[in-house]
């Protein structure tokens, strides 16, 4: 494994499922972050500030990056800025030294946009239907132009629809889950968006996984999707919710929801993430919705307004 590897974007929803997984496997991690965040050896640094972000990278002089800083955001000024801008300048920055690290880039599914007629393979053609979906594939594809232009190398990985039970309720998967933990009783309202939206979704663990074993089988000049190839509905995970909950479900559709871009179906194909690492995710519904629960789950059953069915 690399001898120090640094992660941008820390603090986030991978980030902080990410750094044990590697401080686990004996390396030196420095953790990186705009923000201020309870983590230990924390470097704070805004990557969209290249004098910032130029000082940073000479100072720690990493062996491996792995860029996750970025997100999406309301404002188009700041999505762009985030994700496009902080990943030049980090990879300009990169490029200035002797020996330039290794770069593991974050991009999305999302670049890809509708998959209706088949699985999606790396080679693909990007088409997003999302402010987000175009702002990732600037990213990458900035990226993948300095990486040939300065000698940086680098990998892409595309993570698929990720699962977790701290998703913002700002995602459809965290939204569901909110409203159906903060509702009591047998029988629960749920608003919501289009139920019949499929997509690849993939346990955060499985993401850290995928990193880890990159790190030691390195696949620079690759583009993977991190993806299991099953397509799986919105509306098969919210039932899956409530069996696990033991509740009914009322479901009222919020038009506004409704009405965001979103492509019907988007899957993966998995094919060159399990030849470059050897994993293989196998997602079910009622897998998921015991992912998104977690520790709530207990909470729940233990609850003294739960209605025991």
């Amino acid at each position: 494994m690399s001898r120090r590897i640094l992660v941008t974007g820390a603090a986030g929803l991978i980030g902080r499922e990410l750094l044990p997984v590697l401080r686990a496997c004996g390396g030196e991690v420095v953790a990186l972050g705009r923000s201020a965040a309870d983590l230990p050896g924390y470097i704070r640094c805004d990557l969209s500030d290249q004098e910032a972000t130029r000082s940073a990278i000479e100072k720690l002089r990493p062996d491996t990056v792995v860029h996750l800083a970025g997100g999406a955001r309301p404002n188009r000024h700041e999505l762009y800025r985030d994700n496009v801008l902080a990943t030049v300048h980090l990879l300009d920055a990169a490029a200035t030294l002797e020996t330039p690290p290794w770069c593991i880039v974050f991009g999305s599914a999302a670049e890809y946009g509708d998959s209706s007629s088949a699985p999606l393979s790396e080679s693909s053609p990007l088409n997003p239907v999302t402010e987000y979906g175009r702002v990732k594939v600037a990213q990458t594809t900035l990226a993948e132009w300095i990486s040939g232009a300065r000698g940086v190398p680098l990998t892409v990985l595309r993570p698929f629809n990720l699962v977790s039970s701290r998703l913002p309720s700002s995602t459809a998967l965290g939204n569901l889950r909110q409203q159906l933990l903060a509702a009591n009783g047998d029988v629960r309202q749920v608003r919501c968006g289009r139920l019949d939206i499929v997509r690849d979704y993939v346990p955060l663990a499985n993401v850290a996984e995928v990193v880890r074993r990159l790190l030691e089988r390195p696949a620079p000049g690759r583009v993977l999707n991190v993806c299991s190839g099953v397509g799986i509905e919105v509306g098969e995970i919210l039932a899956a919710l409530a069996r696990r909950l033991g509740v009914e479900l009322r479901i009222t559709t919020d038009a506004a929801l409704a009405k965001m871009p979103a492509a019907p179906c988007v899957v993966g194909d998995p094919a060159a993430l399990r030849e470059t690492v050897g994993l293989r995710i196998a997602p079910t519904p009622e897998g998921l919705a015991e992912i998104l629960l977690g520790s709530s789950f207990d909470q729940e059953r233990k609850s003294p307004n739960k209605i025991s069915s």
